[in-house]
């Protein structure tokens, strides 16, 4: 008789299975599931171990299938200073403590500003932070602070000194290369030191399987280094070492956040980066991400609705019309399309995301290829139109909950109540038949997939907890379902991991909860990642 080595029983498995949703008891062996049913008795042995789940709930192994891993960890203490504060006064004081226990000279970084929510910015004045406000508690360490979003840095006058730029302290998508290839790279050691502590984190939230969207050329000069080449060759390392405890798709990225052109995704396709010894499904290449717009608190998406400043953004694609720039576009998508990679798309915009979806169209119309699997990344304000067509060409969207609950009801004043009830269309996208992934854009909000179901079930805005577009709600399960095993999907890996099915990988997820309506809230309580047990508080 073979006994398994892990049998969980007296359980309410979620298997995210259709043809067998539900489940009490299941048994790993080794690194695979091997049973999935009522009764595993038959397979306890001397040596199994048998975790009781008396009643509460057991999920596939969490897919955030949209996490700048590397990006969050150096985003946070003491790495940089925590600056997602309510005042710019208060980002002034935490810049003045940190000069305290700097020496003059050495940089400063912070992270997680949001200027719609300093006091100074509300109301009609709609004031900005400058470099001046920097300037006086800092005057001789260069200070480079990142906003939420990672769109936007916030530098002071002797970091934009140093780094031969001029302005008025805050540059936005491409521009902030500029200034940040200034900063001290960080440390091959630091950064592995950061994504062990990263995967540890998200091994807390049940997270066993996440995509860093952007790791390349085009990111070498960016957030320290966090979305350079370089990470790449730190994930290969902790899998060759063993101690990766997460699988990770990476998507390459060519270009920086905005110029993306044809010329840098030849060079980038010519010469792939290597991950020999490495396994395929602990890290591999699944793509490139391609920039195609910014977002609308920057104004930088490219919409058919005029922002209130004036103006509809535009494509950041290499050109210097909106015509070269989509051609560009299509260029882009054509070349890692016949490459046999998957194309992930960062678009936001109305307009932006229908050029989008045109170009993904004529491509695959050229040069069919049934299995691409290329998606849309954020598609917040697609129009059913681009829906459609993604479902036709059997492509997908992959949202962020988390933003919608973030920064609905600043879209709300943007663009108003039409628009706003409308964007993030995760109804709209699975009842026209696009696969869809949901994430949480990690830094932009936490890597807390409880807190994006919660938002893809209500809709309800942070700042005023009015509900954002009730007719774009989805189920429990369905929210369940873009964080699991259509994730999975979206990593060419449906057929071995994402659901709790006899003969795929166990990668498990063990709730507090005892029912559906209490998962948002309950803690995580043990992970399993294929087969090992990497976290629990039981």
């Amino acid at each position: 008789m073979t006994y398994a080595d892990l049998v969980f029983v007296n359980g309410r498995v979620m298997t995210m299975d259709s043809t067998s949703p539900m489940a009490t008891a299941v048994a790993v062996r080794e690194s695979l599931i091997t049973y999935v049913g009522t009764d595993a008795t038959t397979l306890i042995g001397p040596s199994t171990e048998v975790v009781d789940l008396r009643g509460r709930i057991l999920l596939p192994g969490i897919n955030d299938s949209h996490l700048h891993g590397c990006a969050y960890g150096l985003g946070k203490p003491p790495f940089s200073v925590d600056v997602a504060l309510g005042s710019i006064a208060a980002v002034r004081a935490a810049v003045a403590e940190e000069v305290r226990r700097k020496q003059p000279g050495e940089w400063i970084s912070g992270n997680g500003w949001n200027c719609d929510h300093f006091a100074e910015c509300a109301g009609d004045a709609r004031r900005r932070p400058t470099a001046d406000d920097l300037d006086e508690v800092a005057p001789d360490n260069p200070v480079l602070l990142q906003d939420f979003s990672g769109h936007a840095t916030w530098a002071n006058s002797r970091a934009m000194e140093i780094a031969g730029v001029g302005g008025r302290g805050i540059l936005h998508d491409g521009d902030q290369a500029l200034v940040q290839r200034a900063a001290p790279p960080v440390t091959a050691d630091v950064r592995r030191q950061v994504l062990r502590e990263v995967v540890a984190e998200v091994n807390r939230e049940g997270i066993t399987s996440f995509t860093e969207p952007g790791l390349g050329p085009g990111g070498d000069s960016s957030f320290g280094g966090a979305m350079g080449t370089s990470v790449l060759s730190s994930y290969a390392d902790l899998a060759r070492a063993g101690d990766l405890t997460a699988r990770v798709s990476v998507l390459g990225l060519a270009s920086s956040l905005s110029g993306a052109s044809a010329a840098d995704t030849r060079t980038y396709l010519s010469s792939l980066p290597d991950l020999h010894g490495v396994a395929p499904r602990l890290v591999r290449l699944a793509g490139v991400k391609v920039f195609a717009d910014g977002i609308p608190p920057s104004e930088t998406a490219w919409m058919r609705q005029e922002y209130p400043s004036g103006g509809y953004g535009s494509l950041c694609t290499h050109g210097h019309t909106e015509e070269l720039r989509e051609e560009e576009l299509t260029e882009i998508l054509r070349l890692v399309h016949t490459a046999g990679l998957q194309a992930g798309v960062h678009v936001t915009g109305s307009r932006g995301i229908d050029a989008v979806v045109d170009s993904l169209a004529t491509v695959a119309r050229e040069h069919p290829h049934p299995k691409a699997r290329h998606y849309v990344i954020h598609g917040q304000f697609a129009s059913p139109s681009a829906l459609a067509t993604l479902a036709t060409l059997g492509y997908g969207i992959n949202f962020q909950p988390g933003i919608q609950h973030l920064t609905s009801d600043l879209v709300r004043e943007m663009f108003g109540d039409e628009v706003a009830d409308t964007e993030w269309p995760a109804r709209s996208a699975i009842d026209t038949g696009v696969m869809t992934a949901c994430s949480s854009d990690a830094p932009v909000t936490a890597p807390n997939w409880r807190a994006g179901v919660r938002s893809l079930v209500s809709r309800v805005a942070q700042g005023s907890g009015r509900v954002s577009g009730a007719a774009e709600r989805i189920t429990m399960e369905e929210a369940l379902r873009t964080y699991t095993v259509n994730g999975a999907w979206q990593d060419h890996a449906d057929d071995w991991k994402g659901s709790v099915t006899v003969g795929k990988v166990a990668d498990l997820c063990l709730s507090g909860a005892s029912a559906a309506q209490d998962l948002t809230s309950a803690p995580v309580e043990m992970t399993v990642f294929n087969g090992k047990v990497v976290h629990s508080t039981v």
